[in-house]
């Protein structure tokens, strides 16, 4: 079971990864090669939110900030909505659903969703960000469990959500 920094490293190799996959065909700027690299790095420290941890930390940063820009623009019916999804990860056990490579995929996927109705223009910039986002959840995932396992987790029915 890797640290944070074991995380983050599991994370940047992912990014390598995906990266070196699709820099002949998309050319990023530089600014976007570094805008995946921190949606990677964001999804290595992503499944550990729901505990005490450097990544739950981040993610009640970032959550505090987006509450902040919601109430400035007087978004109170969606900081409320926020507020409620916000609080899963202080509900849930470690290593549960968030630990769940089929929540690690959907979550993001819907998070994209719900992006691009709002900023449509935005769609595959935000599709990119959201694929580097679950490349280092997964590798999060393998790095705690294994490839055995997460495969395991994967495909058989028998997990918890």
């Amino acid at each position: 079971m890797p640290n944070y920094k074991g995380h983050l490293v599991g994370g940047l190799a992912a990014y390598g990864l995906l990266y070196g996959l699709l820099v002949g065909v998309l050319r990023p700027s530089r600014f976007t090669a570094f805008e995946w690299l921190i949606f990677t790095l964001a999804g290595a420290l992503f499944p550990d939110i729901d505990t005490k941890s450097k990544g739950q930390k981040y993610f009640y940063y970032g959550a505090f900030l987006f509450f902040v820009i919601l109430a400035m623009q007087e978004q109170f019916h969606m900081l409320t909505c926020c507020s409620f999804i916000i609080m899963l990860p202080l509900l849930v056990r470690h290593r549960g659903i968030f630990h769940s490579p089929r929540f690690v995929i959907a979550a993001p996927l819907i998070v994209w969703i719900f992006v691009s109705m709002v900023m449509p223009r935005m769609v595959h910039l935000f599709f990119f960000d959201t694929l580097f986002f679950i490349v280092g959840a997964f590798s999060h995932i393998w790095l705690d469990f294994g490839t055995s396992t997460m495969l395991r987790r994967l495909f058989i029915r028998k997990n918890r959500w």
